[in-house]
C-alpha cells in the first residue's frame, strides 16, 4: 500500500506559492477604485472604436 505523502509536502507547496504570488507584477484587482479605473478605460476604449469606426 502507498504511503500518505508528510504534510510538510504541503507545507512546501505552499510557502513557494505564496512567494511567487508576492512575486507577481500585477496583483488581483481588490479595490473599489480599480474597478472604476478599469470600466472607465472600457468606455473610453469603445467611445475611441466608435470615432475611429465613424471617421
Amino acid at each position: 500500500m502507498a504511503r500518505k505523502p508528510d504534510k510538510r509536502v504541503y507545507v512546501r507547496i505552499n510557502r513557494a506559492r505564496k512567494k511567487v504570488n508576492k512575486r507577481r507584477a500585477w496583483p488581483l484587482i481588490s479595490s473599489r477604485k480599480n474597478y472604476k479605473l478599469q470600466a472607465g478605460n472600457l468606455k473610453l476604449i469603445h467611445e475611441l472604436e466608435k470615432a475611429l469606426a465613424t471617421s
